[in-house]
């Protein structure tokens, strides 16, 4: 909590008023949590720190809280969002270089390697988690030179990002979430990404003739789970669809599911926990 006031209650004490924290605290907005040795630390505004100390002392004066034990000091003012985002490290999949960061703090690249710059943003995708990187593994194993790509559900359009960079004719990335395409777009431009066309709004917004060559979403199951006739209707023949966002120990599940909307899976790889697929439509 930036500039906050900080209490600090020792543990024999804390004990005794935790369960009831917010009952004794009212509406005082507040963080808490016990450190490593007991003791409870109550944040809150410089603004409630007089009723925070005058609510303390009537506990003391219940036999609860002995007022000589606990601390009140104020916190230096902390920039959390950047703290956090300094401890992101760069991920490498494929030839290509996901980093958070740019600048004095950006990862040297070989001369192989192609560098996005995927700052942390209010979207998924950013290539620190493994469904993302099952994704762009799935991609990397097409024939995308020429083809057009659609990005379902893009988050901050890292896939459609990787389509577009390796040539894809077209990568057309949407997500219901507007601060996912606007965050696509932006992106898209400091990374000079060709050929990128970004929407916010549901599959339907695409005309029903819309087709394409493969068709990839980063998805958990119960939110792809509908899609999937929409999608299949905008495949091309022969097209493919590239699925991450799952659960290995629900895979026969998916492949279940997609067999009773005309796809078969032809490709599964894995990371960790989690499963992608390639699946094409059988007639």
């Amino acid at each position: 909590m930036s500039g906050a006031v900080r209490f600090v209650i020792p543990a024999p004490q804390a004990d005794r008023i935790e369960e009831n924290l917010f009952e004794w605290f009212g509406g005082i907005p507040l963080s808490a949590a016990r450190g490593v040795s007991g003791e409870l630390a109550i944040w809150v505004s410089p603004s409630e720190a007089d009723e925070t100390l005058a609510i303390l002392e009537r506990l003391g004066a219940l036999g609860l809280l002995t007022l000589e034990g606990i601390s009140r000091a104020p916190e230096a003012p902390r920039d959390w969002v950047a703290e956090a985002a300094a401890f992101r490290r760069s991920v490498v999949v494929g030839r290509y270089l996901l980093d958070p960061h740019d600048g004095p703090l950006a990862t040297p690249t070989t001369s192989e390697q192609i560098r996005l710059f995927l700052p942390a943003a209010r979207a998924f995708g950013t290539g620190s988690h493994e469904s993302t990187r099952l994704a762009i593994r799935l991609l990397l194993d097409e024939e995308l030179r020429g083809h057009r790509v659609l990005d379902v559900g893009c988050g901050t359009g890292t896939l459609a990002f990787v389509a577009a960079l390796e040539g894809a004719a077209a990568a057309v990335a949407f997500d219901v979430d507007p601060d996912a395409a606007i965050a696509t777009r932006e992106q898209g431009r400091a990374n000079r990404i060709p050929r990128l066309f970004v929407f916010a709004g549901p599959l339907d917004a695409l005309r029903l003739a819309a087709r394409f060559d493969l068709i990839v979403a980063n998805m958990v199951c119960e939110e792809v789970a509908p899609l999937l006739s929409g999608l299949r209707r905008r495949l091309s023949p022969g097209g493919r669809l590239l699925s991450s966002g799952l659960l290995m120990e629900r895979g026969p599940e998916w492949e279940d599911l997609l067999r009773r909307n005309g796809f078969r899976v032809v490709r599964a790889i894995t990371e960790n926990e989690w499963l992608g697929t390639a699946a094409e439509f059988s007639e």
